[in-house]
């Protein structure tokens, strides 16, 4: 098989080294394992484009894919059919103040072709952790008091890394993410890291970038800057 030859790295344990993303063993990326998921992780392989999928008998598996999707916040694109929704203001943008509920939110949604979540107990207690240390951050939409739709990431120097997101009404999570890129925006982010591409996605105004032209941008905004600072935003209407 094309590939056979890069050995799987096994990280997180002492004297571990960050592979190299060009080094996947096959087609889908994946790259490297772990037995634990830590912020340490995080930190040394998300500027790398290395990323964790999903976890599977204990074991976590991390992947570089040939195919990447990046949005400039700056780009984010408003749908006409979103539009009425953002003028009406009948819902509610926030920032960091329901950070578990999202996450919980997040686990729920059912994946095609998978029996349950990518969410597991072990990833959940993660971005938890990551969210107390000021690394991970929730973009909450609400309908009078009620959760909605949202989304969450991982901030990686000026690069926002987007996990997962989730509506309980159609369009709130397209609502969210706009939220978000044009609050990022306003922190001087410019990029948020989809990790994989999708339809959805694209109708968002997210580019797909072979995985050498978005390592460029990641060495550019994520891997030579401190991290960018996110505060809390009480509910508000957007346009921000």
């Amino acid at each position: 098989m094309e590939g056979s030859l890069n050995p799987l790295h096994f990280i997180g344990q002492e004297g571990w080294v960050v592979p190299d993303p060009n080094g996947a063993t096959n087609s889908e990326g994946l790259i490297a394992l772990s037995w634990d998921l830590e912020p340490k992780l995080y930190d040394r392989c998300y500027p790398k484009g290395i990323f964790p999928w999903f976890e599977q008998e204990g074991v976590v598996f991390w992947f570089s894919p040939e195919e990447r999707s990046i949005t400039p916040t700056e780009k984010v694109k408003i749908s006409r059919s979103m539009r009425p929704l953002i003028n009406s203001r009948k819902w509610r943008f926030s920032v960091n103040t329901v950070f578990e509920k999202v996450i919980e939110k997040c686990s729920q949604v059912p994946r095609p072709g998978q029996a349950g979540t990518w969410i597991t107990d072990k990833f959940a207690a993660n971005f938890i952790h990551m969210h107390a240390l000021g690394m991970a951050h929730s973009f909450e939409v609400w309908e009078e008091d009620i959760l909605i739709g949202g989304t969450f990431g991982v901030m990686t120097g000026g690069v926002l890394v987007g996990e997962s997101m989730f509506h309980t009404k159609t369009n709130a999570s397209k609502f969210a993410y706009i939220g978000m890129c044009q609050y990022l925006q306003k922190h001087g982010v410019k990029y948020v890291d989809n990790q994989l591409p999708t339809e959805h996605l694209d109708s968002l105004g997210a580019w797909n970038l072979e995985r050498e032209v978005f390592l460029e941008v990641l060495h550019e905004h994520a891997e030579q800057k401190e991290r960018v600072i996110l505060n809390t935003l009480q509910r508000t209407t957007l346009p921000l």
